[in-house]
């Protein structure tokens, strides 16, 4: 059964008309009869609001396959967009606040597009994706590993700031934007989620 009849099945189930349906969701009718008969995908978060909407899991409606391609594209531009804050931490240790505050606000934007305000992420939790680059760190190190090259990159980054700031103090920079955003990124794989 496609994810579309899936959601048909639901409605007629709920005894629910599409007019509701969209009333309650603030998804367009059209769209949710397109969603019904295959012609268009709902995204993640459409499919939440709809599960939401009934009070199911979204698991009863939907499953991983269903976005595993939309998951991809979210994790890769997520990930994409570290590449701009990192950026950013540079050029505002050389004075370019301006300029460090565009690549901030770029960074932003395509991390908060990517995981819509980080709702998204939650929901693949639920359906079981984990980003790319949090599963090859969780796989391939340990939690004092991970925290430890973290570091060490961090205060390799100060080390070379402090020895000589004129030959080696973008290096330094770079080391300790890179060293920041490991320690952020080990933060998140290791223990943004206990309770």
């Amino acid at each position: 059964m496609t994810l579309g009849e899936r959601l048909k099945a639901i409605r007629d189930d709920k005894d629910i008309s599409i007019q509701d349906l969209a009333d309650n969701t603030k998804i367009s009718v059209n769209k949710l009869y397109n969603f019904e008969i295959n012609n268009e995908q709902p995204n993640i978060i459409q499919v939440n609001k709809i599960s939401n909407y009934y009070g199911i899991p979204i698991d009863e409606i939907a499953n991983k396959e269903d976005f595993k391609d939309e998951m991809k594209k979210r994790y890769l531009i997520n990930n994409i967009a570290i590449i701009p804050l990192v950026t950013a931490f540079i050029w505002n240790s050389h004075g370019m606040f301006l300029v460090s505050t565009i690549f901030l606000i770029i960074g932003g934007v395509l991390g908060n597009y990517a995981t819509h305000f980080g709702k998204a992420n939650e929901i693949a939790s639920e359906l079981g994706f984990e980003n790319p680059i949090a599963k090859w760190i969780r796989n391939k190190l340990t939690r004092v590993v991970s925290y430890t090259l973290s570091i060490a990159l961090l205060l390799a980054g100060v080390l070379l700031m402090i020895i000589n700031f004129n030959k080696l103090g973008a290096l330094g920079a770079m080391l300790l934007d890179g060293g920041i955003v490991a320690v952020l990124a080990s933060v998140m794989v290791w223990d943004a989620n206990k309770n």
